[in-house]
């Protein structure tokens, strides 16, 4: 048993890591540059298929666990239903299929990883793969800069020179490995917190994360990261009792509505010392001729992945538009819309919501920092895909979103074995 428990933790943590898109280098270098083609390698296509082997066997092994009350997370099962029926209206219904398929393996996969472990558990699982994907962005970099560094190699494109020097370690492009680093910092600062031996670990993860969310050079990494690094005393705060609750959050939203104000009133000035532009780097003009699509089939959209797919779909009148090869919205819930309508969206919308307020009711009813994850997870969710594109896109994050919903919505019944975990690494409630 002990045996079986081990393959388990070593299976979710390299599966994680795989799904973030850790192989996407050896996608490039045999000839599959380009998210639409390293995810239809046959390297990624062997993998995910021997993930998904992997999860339906743990499912069948827990079938006890895992399929007890599935039924409360009806509107995640919606949303994949919604992916799955876009192929009756998709441009491209084979890629449609296709891709909702692999869907529904990443989320069988989050709903095993929820269903199996508590949240500590899964904090500490996912601190593994951070840590490994921390060391090895290192190592690459370091030893061999014409991977890990870009505008390095000898596989070169107009993308990897505008960004020479910036590191992007064992990933595809800076913002992926600015992104998995802010995942990262968050998992370790929360670690960080609680009183516990490996706690040192925890500590020099945090500032390896940080470090490289720095040589990354993305700057909307670095700003999510110290958004939430604000946020979390904030959420802690959600633990008073309301004498001292109110008073606090009330100047937090005056201080907050200050800055806005500030923020607004001088924009162009502060991007500016940001080196960003008005249109944020052009994004604005790209949500502004997405939103135009959007216009053309506004309830059930294209079908799901079945929008970007350069001048063989939809895209081509943007690609027109804007004179350049746009990959995609630059925003997660404007190609949500895109995929599968108003109606795919706002089951998101609500789904988010409801996960929302139900981490809020879950810090509340635990001492830990770890109690802090599915809020801060979802904040980081929301904050990532305002100018980036990874909401059922990116596998790991979806994944990761459908373990903390289902966490929090099953909290009634699983909080009693999960503060019997998290109490003995709690430290007064302190962070």
């Amino acid at each position: 048993m002990f045996m079986f428990r081990l393959f388990e933790k070593v299976f979710v943590t390299l599966s994680l890591l795989i799904l973030t898109g850790a192989i996407d280098l050896v996608n490039e270098r045999l000839g599959f540059i380009g998210t639409v083609a390293a995810q239809g390698s046959p390297i990624s296509r062997l993998l995910e298929f021997g993930i998904l082997l992997g999860t339906v066997f743990l499912i069948i092994a827990w079938r006890k666990k895992v399929f007890i009350n599935l039924h409360r997370d009806a509107l995640l099962w919606l949303l994949v239903g919604i992916a799955l029926a876009s192929v009756l209206w998709s441009d491209n219904p084979d890629l449609s299929l296709r891709r909702s398929i692999s869907l529904v393996g990443t989320t069988l996969f989050g709903v095993y990883l929820a269903k199996r472990y508590s949240v500590n558990e899964q904090l500490r699982l996912l601190a593994w793969t951070c840590g490994i994907a921390v060391l090895l962005s290192i190592v690459v970099a370091v030893i061999l800069p014409s991977y890990g560094v870009m505008g390095k190699g000898s596989i070169t494109t107009a993308e990897s020179i505008a960004h020479t020097g910036a590191w992007r370690g064992i990933y595809i492009h800076k913002n992926s490995l600015g992104r998995m680093m802010v995942l990262s910092a968050v998992v370790f600062r929360l670690l960080a917190a609680e009183n516990y031996r490996w706690r040192w670990a925890a500590q020099v993860g945090l500032g390896l994360s940080v470090a490289l969310i720095l040589l990354s050079t993305s700057k909307s990494s670095l700003t999510i990261f110290l958004t939430i690094l604000a946020l979390l005393p904030i959420y802690k705060a959600l633990r008073w009792n309301y004498t001292w609750a109110i008073p606090f959050f009330m100047t937090v939203i005056l201080t907050g509505g200050a800055f806005a104000t500030l923020f607004f009133g001088n924009a162009e000035t502060i991007l500016g010392a940001l080196g960003r532009d008005i249109t944020l780097t052009g994004r604005t003009d790209v949500w502004a001729a997405v939103i135009g699509k959007i216009g053309e089939r506004p309830w059930l959209g294209y079908g799901y992945n079945a929008f970007w797919l350069g001048v063989a779909g939809e895209s081509e009148d943007i690609w027109t538009e804007l004179h350049w090869e746009v990959p995609h919205s630059h925003n997660g819930f404007l190609d949500l819309w895109l995929d599968l309508g108003l109606l795919g969206a706002a089951t998101f919308a609500l789904s988010f919501i409801l996960a929302y307020l139900r981490a809020i009711a879950w810090i509340r009813l635990t001492k830990t920092a770890a109690g802090l994850w599915p809020l801060a997870y979802l904040t980081f969710l929301f904050l990532a895909n305002l100018t980036e594109s990874s909401l059922l896109r990116q596998k790991p994050l979806w994944i990761l979103y459908i373990a903390v919903t289902i966490s929090v919505n099953n909290w009634s019944n699983s909080l009693g074995k999960s503060n019997a975990t998290e109490q003995q690494f709690a430290e007064s409630g302190e962070m």
